[in-house]
């Protein structure tokens, strides 16, 4: 099992709450993945969860992984973008001794804001491999969103370009949004 939800959940409590009207229309555009299928999804209450991974592969034994979570409500219930990575951050040094993680990147749009960063284990203790992702996470005025892509082993350099490529393919979308991936898509689940 990979530890990487394991840090994300610890933000359970904070998003187990039914999800706000403002934000029951957001949704995460990301680039297509036609080299990945679903290995996972749930979704209750507007949280959601799906996980993606290579054709034969299972989410518990994976190579590759891109996870799309909603955290419905967690903003409006007031957990704010910097105590998520401040929290994440600091679940690493128990779920991955000796981890390396890049500085975030935040960033403000007018209807959100965003954080980018990377983190290495360089030994995962669950799975005695190492792992390196890198993700993205987006706090519109309800929701948390957050896009992340896993290798469990050292991403070579093409490997890590196409992972931040697909990351900067992500466009946080909602009803009234005007990006081209927001209006020429349909969001996803209907």
């Amino acid at each position: 099992m990979k530890i990487i939800p394991v840090w994300i959940l610890g933000l359970a409590a904070f998003v187990t709450a039914p999800a706000r009207a403002q934000g029951a229309d957001e949704w995460l555009y990301q680039s297509p993945l036609p080299e990945l299928v679903v290995g996972f999804q749930r979704e209750q209450g507007g949280t959601s969860i799906v996980e993606r991974i290579p054709p034969g592969e299972t989410v518990q034994d994976w190579s590759q992984m891109v996870t799309t979570q909603r955290f419905a409500g967690a903003i409006a219930r007031g957990v704010s973008l910097d105590q998520w990575v401040n929290g994440f951050v600091s679940g690493l040094a128990n779920a991955c001794p000796g981890a390396r993680t890049s500085a975030p990147l935040f960033s403000r749009h007018p209807d959100h804001r965003e954080v980018a960063f990377r983190v290495d284990c360089p030994l995962n203790p669950a799975t005695a491999k190492p792992e390196t992702f890198l993700l993205r996470a987006f706090a519109s005025a309800a929701d948390l969103h957050v896009l992340q892509v896993a290798f469990r082993h050292v991403p070579s350099a093409a490997e890590a370009g196409w992972a931040e490529r697909h990351l900067e393919s992500a466009v946080l979308c909602d009803a009234a949004s005007s990006d081209s991936p927001c209006r020429d898509t349909e969001r996803p689940g209907r």
